[in-house]
């Protein structure tokens, strides 16, 4: 593991506010505050030595190893990753190493007072916590209303539980509802905030046959407009709405050739597919004109995608009167301000950090180690060495909003780093 004191010659002295934490939960975690409802849908099956989880007669298939025991160490992927991106082939042999670097599952991934612990170790100040498992099962319910949200309900007590939604105002985990049904998520969404919670996870796509700015989610999004609380999504796994839209628009008939079909599946629908789709969606119907206090991050769904977006929303409208009006309101903006006012992204420490930054303006740019998944950083501050010189903060950005009172509760620990900035 090469640290970013030998990368960069230099030991960091300032904190560090990482936008993309995970845990692997508990067996229990959808079952501990589990109605009996729940205890019958959701249950463990062993195949010989391995666990599998089902909903229903529907197998989660989003994570291969859900009990996480053994799991791989953190950041064994990373390096390979970043010289995949890099133009380099994939070397087999090597790959296959690290997929055996497996270690014991240990406190740190699933209890809060030793990831305090080791996040001091890391020089992390506070952390956004996202689920592994939680993110990757809403689909297997699609068509039941009343058990997603018995299922969720039990997942965010467990997690309010277990890590809490703000525990000592350093870790941050966040509840995840599923919009389904407008209403039972608006009463979820009141129940997380009455626990404190500053952040909720939206799954990114489309939403059972509406786009996310249709009206008909007003008032969630009206809760989270008056609230404050960050809109997140983040990547997800397992079974989507894209695997539907796949299998209808290239499988019928069935092609026979299945290593194809999987490799043109994960082209065509790519990890920030969702947020794509969901931030044209909310951009063109006006949303942040309707709710302009809400913010929202796209976490884990990388940054390449950035400007070819932005120039695709300035095109939309028309070829020649870029006219976009939607539920009774005109966009009156070029939709690629609407987008760097009030969109923020987690980049992928392999890419052009500092290219998104010049992008969309440094303010706008979270770091997120996906500290300790395998394909993330070894550990958060090895991010450093791909974060912009000091120069390229400037004033309006770094001074004005990183260290703007109230963002205090994200960029706390950049206040600290205010003297240091200067005398750079």
């Amino acid at each position: 593991m090469v640290s970013p004191e030998t990368e960069r010659g230099m030991a960091m002295d300032y904190k560090i506010f990482d936008a993309d934490n995970h845990y692997y939960e508990a067996d229990d975690a959808f079952l501990r505050f589990a109605d009996e409802k729940v205890k019958k849908h959701v249950r463990w099956m062993s195949d010989g030595k391995r666990k599998h989880l089902f909903f229903g007669d529907r197998k989660s298939t989003g994570v291969p190893n859900p009990t996480f025991n053994p799991i791989s160490r953190p950041g064994a992927f990373h390096d390979h990753l970043k010289q995949l991106e890099e133009g380099h082939r994939p070397n087999t042999a090597a790959m296959a190493q690290k997929y055996g670097e497996l270690e014991p599952l240990t406190p740190v991934y699933r209890e809060r007072e030793p990831r305090l612990l080791t996040m001091n170790e890391q020089n992390v100040e506070s952390i956004l916590m996202f689920p592994t498992l939680g993110q990757c099962v809403e689909h297997l319910m699609y068509d039941d209303v009343d058990m997603m949200y018995r299922v969720f309900r039990a997942f965010n007590t467990w997690l309010d539980t277990d890590w809490g939604f703000n525990f000592e105002n350093r870790i941050f985990a966040i509840p995840v509802i599923p919009l389904l049904d407008v209403d039972m998520a608006v009463k979820e969404l009141e129940w997380i905030l009455e626990r404190g919670a500053r952040a909720v996870c939206l799954r990114p796509g489309p939403l059972y046959g509406r786009t996310p700015a249709d009206p008909y989610f007003d008032p969630f999004y009206s809760l989270v407009n008056e609230s404050g609380i960050l809109q997140t999504y983040h990547a997800i796994g397992g079974q989507s709405p894209y695997d539907d839209a796949f299998e209808m628009m290239y499988c019928q008939p069935p092609v026979y050739d299945k290593g194809y079909l999987t490799t043109l599946q994960l082209a065509l629908t790519p990890g920030e597919r969702p947020i794509m789709d969901t931030l044209m969606s909310l951009i063109l119907g006006n949303f942040f004109g309707r709710f302009p206090n809400i913010k929202v991050a796209s976490i884990e769904m990388g940054c390449t995608w950035v400007p070819y977006f932005l120039h695709s929303l300035d095109h939309a409208g028309g070829m020649l009167d870029r006219h976009i009006e939607a539920f009774g309101q005109k966009l009156d903006v070029r939709p690629s301000e609407v987008f760097k006012e009030n969109v923020y992204i987690s980049p992928f420490p392999e890419e052009d950090v500092v290219g998104l930054a010049n992008l969309i303006g440094v303010d706008h740019v979270l770091m997120g180690s996906d500290w300790p998944h395998p394909e993330g950083n070894h550990v958060p501050e090895e991010y450093v060495v791909v974060m912009p010189c000091a120069s390229s903060w400037g004033d309006a950005g770094y001074n004005g909003v990183w260290l703007n009172p109230s963002n205090d509760w994200i960029y706390r620990h950049l206040h600290a780093a205010e003297e240091r900035m200067v005398d750079v």
